[in-house]
């Protein structure tokens, strides 16, 4: 039996983000089209001899141990289990983090995965989701760890064709709070100050524009020069390209204090070699 391991875990883009409706336990009903892209944080996880879970990062933010949705992740899974589940977890962040792309979310299934064949807990694809669901609204897609249409509150996964091209992904560097941006949503909803969204348009792109200004002055002239999209709740945005000389020009517009990353689709998670 292994006593550690070392997981990849995937980030996602949101083709699609529709916000449908609020719910009346406070949760949203969505619609999005989910897509694995070849963008990784490293997580190791190994057994302890500690009576306690340690979660450290190379993050220059506090987000170690109880700060970390990847403590949430064990403690949950201990929680079901019924027994002290300790380990020591480390994750070199390279998703950019706040920025819609899911990687908290990649930690968190990477960790309930992770810990599931480490200590032989046997728990399958299904209890793993359904654990998942109780942490946060993408968990259950990184455990899917299949390119999905996501209904719901994102915990209804119809597995979709992967895409074929490539995509150029652009982060501002903007640490975005999902749960602000609902907010914001709801409010707007409220005094039916929203416009409804052209089609495969993301609900929160006008929001998240209005309130970067900086970023929305950007945004329109990469998009002068080639479709941007925006992924989750924002910060991050990305188009596809089929050959890196087709968006020379949209290089050039790109702020030096920005991060951009060429990435491939991927068919399904790494993961999912853990998953019986």
């Amino acid at each position: 039996m292994n006593e550690s391991l070392i997981l990849q875990c995937p980030a996602k883009l949101n083709l699609t983000l529709e916000v449908l409706s609020k719910q009346s336990n406070g949760m949203h009903e969505i619609e999005s089209h989910f897509q694995l892209i070849n963008l990784f944080d490293r997580l190791t996880i190994q057994k302890t001899e500690n009576q306690f879970t340690s979660v450290k990062t190379n993050a220059l933010v506090d987000i170690d141990n109880e700060n970390n949705i990847a403590y949430m992740a064990i403690e949950a899974l201990s929680r079901l289990m019924n027994q002290d589940i300790y380990c020591d977890i480390f994750i070199d962040k390279n998703i950019p983090m706040g920025g819609g792309l899911g990687g908290g979310s990649s930690n968190a299934a990477a960790v309930l995965i992770g810990a599931n064949e480490l200590f032989a807990l046997n728990l399958s694809i299904a209890e793993l989701i359904r654990i998942g669901k109780k942490i946060g609204a993408d968990v259950p897609f990184f455990i899917f760890g299949r390119n999905a249409l996501a209904k719901g509150i994102g915990d209804k996964l119809e597995e979709v064709k992967c895409e074929s091209e490539k995509f150029l992904v652009i982060s501002p560097n903007i640490h975005i709070s999902t749960k602000d941006m609902f907010l914001k949503w709801d409010s707007l909803n409220e005094q039916m100050l929203l416009s409804s969204p052209r089609k495969n348009e993301n609900s929160f792109l006008e929001i998240f524009l209005q309130q970067q200004p900086e970023v929305k002055k950007i945004y329109k002239e990469l998009s002068e020069i080639c479709p941007m999209r925006l992924s989750g709740t924002g910060s991050t945005f990305f188009c596809t390209y089929n050959n890196e000389m087709e968006i020379e020009k949209t290089l050039k517009k790109i702020p030096t204090k920005w991060r951009h990353f060429f990435c491939e689709p991927l068919q399904c998670s790494p993961l999912l070699k853990y998953i019986k």
